[in-house]
């Protein structure tokens, strides 16, 4: 598990940074339409914001189980 878990984890984090930077910012780069009244740009950084945050949230429950540690 840790191998493959280890590569789905930078793949995700990867993913979703490449997608708030270059590359990905292209796509989003309108002004137009515009998402819950936000410009679509700032709909997309919220988007991937909120996914990246999503994952790493999975990937520490499946990892630690969920519980407190001390």
């Amino acid at each position: 598990m840790t191998k493959t878990y280890n590569t789905l984890i930078v793949l995700h984090f990867t993913l979703c940074t490449l997608a708030m930077t270059w590359p990905g910012a292209l796509i989003g780069n309108r002004i137009e339409p515009t998402v819950f009244g936000l410009p679509f740009l700032f709909f997309w950084y919220i988007l991937w914001a909120v996914l990246l945050f999503c994952g790493m949230a999975i990937a520490f429950v499946v990892r630690h189980g969920g519980g407190r540690h001390e």
